[in-house]
């Protein structure tokens, strides 16, 4: 897994409602290190993961098509995302979380 963890990622310290995202292979994060919780890099995490399983073109598109169709709260892939916050992370999560 390539992935590479932005903190402290100054257009969402500006803009101010915007925690974290997934623009693949990238975890961008308002908050800085030590300032992230598990919670929210599990979620940014799951999102990884569905890019991975099914392509970033498909997910991209299939994700605002679940925006436009269903809202934010009501997108499967943020359903699925909000599932997991308060699954543990794995060895390899926690090492990419806290050497990035």
């Amino acid at each position: 897994m390539k992935v590479k963890v932005v903190y402290s990622f100054l257009p969402f310290r500006l803009w101010g409602w915007i925690g974290g995202m997934t623009i693949y292979p990238f975890i961008l994060f308002k908050k800085s290190k030590e300032e992230v919780d598990d919670t929210i890099f599990r979620h940014e995490m799951q999102h990884i993961y569905q890019v991975e399983q099914i392509g970033w073109f498909k997910f991209y598109l299939t994700y605002l098509w679940e925006n436009l169709r269903h809202g934010y709260r009501n997108n499967k892939y943020e359903m699925d995302a909000r599932g997991v916050e308060n699954t543990p992370l794995t060895a390899e999560e926690r090492r990419l979380k806290d050497n990035s």
